[in-house]
């Protein structure tokens, strides 16, 4: 079952930026998995627990998590006590983004110019409490929740009330010496999200640990982060190292994040999963994004801006195969794209589109939106890379969701899954040498009912010195349907310095859905990304 998990909130200071499962969009989100469900567990599943266990406060790196991780799997799963203070309870998001945390307060302050955490107040929609530690040599130290940490502004608290039992996030700053300010970089706040900035990009895509059962029969489950440890920072580190244990109704997982911004934002990830019964898909690295329309989109909402996007497209390379482009965009009805591959070299959602006068959004910034990418390390062999496209009718909720989606799980919690990768924040990632995709565009061709797609792409290292006037050689391929490509040509287009494609499509009125390519060749050789489209009736 898909949902849409995420409500965008587009402000720096972040104080309230992902939508929890709690708050589901009536026509969009299906109801959350119930407790008794959760705790269903097979006969396969049901393990006795390990003898002896280590606790929170024994956790000092990734291996001692690893072995927590490894032993909570094998208990029941219980979901976190949601309960605040009835004053906490009944914040809404204008007196929740009130409460602002104490900069001089944050956590290693006091060991000069290094890394620091600051902390998010429970309330409104952020409900679970979050424990935070400080790892040592032999053992860990709890960070408790204090109030006197938070300003309240204005806001009317009583005198006596129960204090949370915990924070619900926090985000991190970069040493002042490396961004020569105060600079916030990354946030981790709900489930298991996490999104991060770059020197010149905002916030805009979501990042999760896991995600379970996006597609397909079973309602989608959203692990949460319940615990972080983190390794106190010195002067002059380069990275900053964050432990966290994920918890669900059906995984565990220990997490090692290594973080550093700059102009791309490094996120260097390992982790170790367990399943505690059977999912019925499991994404690994997933994201999500917004889009809402584009240049391709048709029709077009009532709307005095020309787009409304946090991502415009997909980025897939394959060792040894194509780089592809898949544009972005929704119809009526879910679009689910499924590449499958044994040799991923990358993937990642992007916002190719950098020019303000295509977005015309002097609030949102859409066209300072980060890109994100993910090299594999470890972990990923056989799978797919899965996206996901739902239709909205606003810009408010997240309605993208790309992952990589391992072809085979372990058949018990005592049999880990692995992945190492890097995720990378970042303006662009480009195709290597090939030439990249520009824009894409679609309509109705004048006195017929075929579809007309124009497709620029730029002119990259791999392109043949020739005349100016030569054009590369174009194929065009419709994969499944009765569709027929009618026409197809090249022109050379001196405003972008590269190449528009031209091609025309007979949909026939029984054809709901075709997939299509199209490659730019210099002979047998391609010298263009694969730009690769489903149309939808």
């Amino acid at each position: 079952m898909v949902q849409i998990i995420a409500v965008r909130v587009d402000c720096l200071e972040a104080e309230s930026i992902l939508q929890p499962p709690e708050i589901p969009s009536p026509c969009m989100i299906s109801p959350r998995l119930s407790a008794s469900l959760a705790l269903c567990l097979s006969a396969l599943w049901q393990l006795p627990t390990t003898a002896q266990e280590i606790t929170h406060e024994q956790v000092t790196d990734f291996a001692s998590l690893e072995k927590l991780a490894a032993q909570l799997a094998l208990k029941p799963y219980e979901a976190p006590n949601q309960k605040l203070d009835p004053f906490f309870e009944g914040l809404k998001y204008d007196g929740h983004r009130k409460i602002r945390f104490l900069r001089e307060k944050a956590l290693f302050a006091d060991l000069g110019d290094v890394y620091r955490l600051e902390f998010f107040h429970p309330g409104w929609m952020f409900k679970k409490p979050v424990q935070f530690f400080s790892t040592g040599v032999d053992k860990s130290a709890g960070v408790p929740f204090d109030q006197k940490f938070f300003d309240y502004q204005d806001l009317p608290v009583p005198e006596k009330l129960t204090p949370p039992a915990g924070y619900a996030g926090f985000r991190v700053l970069a040493p002042d010496s490396m961004m020569k300010k105060p600079f916030e970089f990354m946030v981790f706040m709900g489930a298991s999200y996490f999104r991060a900035v770059t020197t010149e990009l905002g916030y805009g895509i979501s990042a999760r640990g896991v995600a379970v059962n996006t597609i397909g029969g079973k309602p989608e489950e959203f692990p949460d982060f319940t615990h972080f440890w983190f390794q106190p920072p010195k002067p002059g580190d380069k990275f900053f190292k964050i432990l966290a244990l994920l918890n669900g109704p059906s995984i565990t997982g220990a997490y090692q994040f290594d973080v550093m911004p700059g102009k791309t934002t490094e996120t260097l990830i390992k982790a170790t999963l367990h399943l505690r019964n059977k999912v019925e898909m499991l994404g690994i690295a997933p994201f999500s994004s917004m889009f809402w329309f584009g240049e391709n989109s048709h029709p077009k909402p009532y709307d005095f801006r020309p787009e409304v996007h946090d991502s415009d497209g997909l980025q897939i390379e394959i060792e040894g195969g194509p780089a592809i482009w898949r544009p972005l965009d929704v119809s009526r009805d879910l679009r689910l794209s499924i590449l499958e591959t044994d040799k991923l070299k990358g993937f990642g959602l992007a916002e190719r589109d950098r020019d303000f006068n295509n977005f015309q959004d002097l609030e949102a910034v859409y066209h300072r939106r980060p890109a994100v990418w993910v090299e594999p390390r470890t972990g990923f062999g056989k799978g797919s890379v899965v996206l996901v496209e739902l239709s909205t009718g606003e810009e408010t909720w997240d309605n993208i969701v790309a992952m990589w989606k391992p072809a085979e799980l372990p058949a018990t919690p005592q049999e880990p899954l692995k992945v190492e990768y890097r995720l990378a924040w970042l303006e662009e990632h480009l195709p290597g040498l090939l030439g990249k995709v520009i824009s894409t565009r679609r309509g109705f061709v004048m006195d017929s009912d075929d579809h007309l797609y124009v497709v620029d792409f730029s002119k990259g290292a791999l392109a043949p010195d020739k005349p100016a006037d030569w054009v590369p050689d174009i194929e065009v391929i419709i994969s499944n349907g009765d569709a027929k490509v009618l026409d197809k040509r090249v022109m050379y287009n001196h405003e972008t310095k590269g190449w528009r494609a031209f091609f025309k499509i007979d949909v026939p009125e029984k054809t709901n859905l075709i997939e299509m390519t199209c490659d730019l060749k210099d002979g047998d050789k391609a010298i263009s990304e694969r730009w690769m489209y489903q149309w939808r009736r």
